[in-house]
């Protein structure tokens, strides 16, 4: 079985195809976020700022922001995007810069614990037959003076997380197993996040029994990939920021018309048949709509008058008023009333009525065993479906 990093595990679960794109066909592009290469600049700086502490060399904060703007030019390349429109190369810049200082100011002078590595590569397994492997790099390990140790990861990210969500983040705590798994007298640790932007750390504990769960929770997660065959796409918020919107069949025609010139992108045949489809659907609508008043008024004429057929110029209308007996919906308060009224009676299977569409959702999500599924699916038929659906563009698209 292939060796996973919490970045393969994370890029399934946002978007199996972008897994696949990535990791399984290894397809690379020269385009980089400016959210990524943000974060790059900074890490790469505050292990210069370490890296050169181990050897008593404490840098000067000019020193280090001196160094930032240098790595900065020097790796700077035209084919970073910037997606919020609003900001400049020279906003997130100084956004770095300002993260530094904000850091440095806060743990000069570098002396609360000992640097072990910064950017230590582990590389460790889940199972004792080695079946589950992983792969990290820690940002910096640390030990204190009172024998805990820390395990630092920096983070530029706008978004800071509640404790909670700290409490069941899985990279810092996989990175823990490693570090146990490499030196194992090592008992005590923490798992800190710096965040920068906001200048604050968030720090979490982890017991044995969780770290059991996050083994067992993670080899589940790599079995699902390594047993999926069909990686399809999963829309989310990270649409924006993924390097293959011209591989995804979300996406790709959004790429494809965005270069097209105005005229050229009125008269494009998929561009055509939506907007004829939306015309359409609008007549229909307001079609239905109409229709839809005129039943009520002649139901409302036919009870006036008293009448069960009401005539047209060349056609008739019969109207039927009749009541039909309905009972309590599977959601609705005291439905589990009357399915124990009627067990107990015992004649629940003279009414009651598999739901099939519930059937199909169990045998895709395969929780049941292969046997059963073998017999059921002999009862079962693969039937293609079809469905338009339209909803409106997002101001971003």
């Amino acid at each position: 079985m292939a060796t996973y990093s919490h970045s393969q595990l994370g890029t399934y679960e946002q978007c199996p195809l972008k897994y696949k794109l990535s990791y399984r066909d290894r397809i690379k592009r020269d385009i980089e976020g400016i959210e990524a290469f943000l974060g790059s600049m900074v890490h790469e700086t505050l292990k210069k700022c370490y890296d050169d502490a181990k050897y008593t060399k404490i840098n000067p904060l000019d020193n280090l922001l001196g160094y930032y703007d240098s790595i900065w030019d020097k790796n700077w390349h035209d084919s970073i995007i910037i997606t919020k429109k609003d900001l400049t190369k020279d906003n997130y810049r100084a956004l770095g810069k300002k993260m530094i200082e904000s850091y440095y100011n806060r743990h000069y002078p570098f002396d609360s614990d000992t640097t072990i590595a910064t950017e230590m590569m582990v590389n460790f397994s889940l199972d004792d037959a080695r079946k589950y492997n992983l792969v990290g790099y820690i940002d910096r390990l640390s030990r204190t003076k009172e024998g805990i140790y820390r395990i630092h990861d920096y983070k530029t990210s706008a978004h800071l997380p509640t404790q909670a969500e700290a409490d069941i983040d899985r990279q810092l705590a996989l990175y823990q197993i490693g570090v146990q798994n490499k030196w194992t007298d090592i008992s005590n640790v923490k798992l800190v996040w710096h965040y920068l932007a906001f200048d604050k750390d968030v720090i979490s504990l982890r017991s044995q029994d969780a770290l059991s769960r996050l083994k067992r929770d993670t080899m589940r997660t790599i079995d699902e990939i390594e047993a999926t065959e069909d990686f399809l796409p999963k829309e989310s918020a990270l649409c924006n920021w993924c390097e293959h919107p011209d591989l995804c069949p979300r996406r790709k025609h959004f790429v494809f018309v965005e270069s097209l010139p105005v005229n050229e992108y009125l008269k494009e045949p998929g561009v055509v048949l939506v907007n004829k489809y939306v015309e359409l659907r609008g007549k229909a609508s307001e079609i239905d709509e109409e229709i839809e008043k005129v039943k009520e008024a002649i139901l409302e004429y036919a009870k006036k008058e008293s009448v069960d057929v009401i005539r047209g110029s060349d056609r008739k209308v019969t109207v039927k008023f009749d009541e039909k007996l309905k009972f309590l919906g599977k959601n609705e308060k005291d439905r589990k009333k009357l399915d124990s009224l009627i067990i107990g009676a015992g004649k629940w299977m003279e009414v009651s009525q598999l739901d099939t569409t519930s059937l199909a959702k169990v045998i895709d999500s395969g929780l049941w065993d292969k046997e059963l599924i073998d017999q059921v699916m002999k009862f079962g038929r693969i039937e293609e479906t079809n469905s338009i659906h339209v909803s409106k563009l997002k101001e971003e698209e």
